[in-house]
C-alpha cells in the first residue's frame, strides 16, 4: 500500500517543479519582450579622484564617453548625472604617465569608456606674488583718452603646476574703455600672460577681479602705423623667406603727439624663425608702447616659405630669358 502512494507523490513533485520551470522560462521571455536589453551612450565629465593638495594635473580633459547595457527600464531612469567618470591618482608620480578611465554607475553595466587610457602630466603646486599690471583696451569717445588708471589690489597671488608658473612673465588687468568719456569704475579680471604676451589659461590668479579706477581726460593725437613682424633666428637650410603678409597691416594709435612723433612704426611679439618648416599663420601680440591706446592688440602674420631648388629653377630660368633675348 505505501508503495502505491508514493508513485502518485513523486508525480506530484515533478508537475510542480516544471510548473515553476515553465514559469521562470515564461517570465524572462516576457521581460525580454517586454523590457529587452538595450544600450546608451553619455558624455560624463572626468574628474580627478584621490590627488594630492600639492599636485596639479596639466591638460586634464573636460569629458569622457561612457557607454552603458541594461534592461531598458533601468537605463531609461539614468542620467548623465548618475554616471561617474574618473582617474585615480592616489600616489600618482610627478611627471607625464598613462592613466586608466574608469566610471561607475547605479544601474546597468559600463561597457566601454572613451577615450580609456589618457596620457597626463603631472607636477607640483607653485605659488607666487606677483605685481599687477594694467591693460587698456578698445577705444574711449572721440576727443578723450586715459590719462591715470589705479588698481586695488596692485599685487596678487599666481597658483598652479611649478612648471608653468616658471613661465608667467606678468599678470595684467584688461580694462575696456570704449564708449567712456568721464572718469569710471570697473573691475577687471586679472589674467597671467608668459613672454610673448599669451595668457595662460591654467594658471590662477587670486583674487581674480582688480577694481580699476580710470581718470579720463582729453585726448591730444591720433594716427595710423604701419606694423613689421618681428623676425628673429635663422630657418632652417633648404628653405627661404619668400613672403610675410601682415593683417591688418596697421594700427590706431592714440597718445600725446610727443609720444606718437617718436613712433615710426609698431613691432609684433618676437617670431622665432629656427622650428619653422613650412607656411603658416601666428597671431601674434602687438608690442604696444606705455602710455598709448591701440584699437587692436594682435594681428594675423602669413610666413610663406620658398624650397631652396625652387629658388635656383626660377633663377636659371630668369637667366635662360635673359640670354635668349641677348
Amino acid at each position: 500500500m505505501l508503495k502505491n502512494n508514493e508513485a502518485p507523490n513523486r508525480n506530484s513533485w515533478f508537475v510542480r517543479i516544471m510548473s515553476v520551470v515553465c514559469a521562470c522560462i515564461l517570465w524572462v521571455y516576457v521581460m525580454n519582450e517586454q523590457n529587452p536589453i538595450t544600450t546608451k551612450v553619455y558624455q560624463v565629465p572626468l574628474v580627478a579622484q584621490n590627488l594630492s593638495d600639492d599636485m596639479v594635473v596639466k591638460e586634464l580633459p573636460d569629458t569622457v564617453r561612457v557607454k552603458l547595457r541594461g534592461p531598458r527600464s533601468q537605463i531609461a531612469q539614468l542620467g548623465e548625472a548618475d554616471v561617474k567618470a574618473f582617474i585615480d591618482f592616489i600616489d600618482a608620480p610627478k611627471g607625464r604617465n598613462t592613466y586608466n578611465v574608469q566610471a561607475s554607475v547605479r544601474m546597468g553595466e559600463v561597457t566601454e569608456i572613451s577615450p580609456s587610457l589618457i596620457q597626463l602630466e603631472t607636477d607640483t603646486v607653485a605659488e607666487k606674488t606677483m605685481s599687477v599690471e594694467p591693460r587698456i583696451v578698445g577705444v574711449p569717445n572721440s576727443g578723450v583718452t586715459v590719462s591715470q588708471m589705479d588698481l586695488n589690489p596692485t599685487r596678487v597671488t599666481i597658483r598652479g603646476a611649478s612648471g608653468r608658473i616658471a613661465q608667467v612673465d606678468k599678470v595684467m588687468v584688461m580694462v575696456d574703455i570704449s564708449h567712456h568719456d568721464r572718469n569710471f569704475t570697473a573691475d577687471a579680471t586679472a589674467v597671467a600672460v608668459d613672454k610673448a604676451g599669451r595668457e595662460m589659461y591654467d594658471v590662477k590668479v587670486v583674487p581674480g577681479k582688480v577694481k580699476a579706477e580710470v581718470t579720463i581726460v582729453r585726448q591730444l593725437g591720433t594716427n595710423d602705423f604701419p606694423v613689421k613682424a618681428n623676425l628673429s633666428g635663422k630657418l632652417p637650410d633648404g628653405v627661404s623667406l619668400k613672403q610675410v603678409k601682415i593683417t591688418p597691416s596697421s594700427v590706431r594709435l592714440t597718445a600725446e603727439p610727443k609720444v606718437l612723433g617718436g613712433i615710426k612704426q609698431i613691432l609684433t611679439a618676437p617670431i622665432v624663425l629656427n622650428n619653422i618648416t613650412s607656411d603658416v599663420e601666428l597671431k601674434m601680440p602687438l608690442q604696444i608702447p606705455d602710455q598709448v591706446l591701440a584699437d587692436q592688440h594682435s594681428v594675423l602674420v602669413e610666413i610663406t616659405l620658398q624650397n631652396a631648388s625652387d629658388s635656383r629653377s626660377q633663377q636659371e630660368s630668369k637667366n635662360d630669358d635673359t640670354d635668349q633675348n641677348q
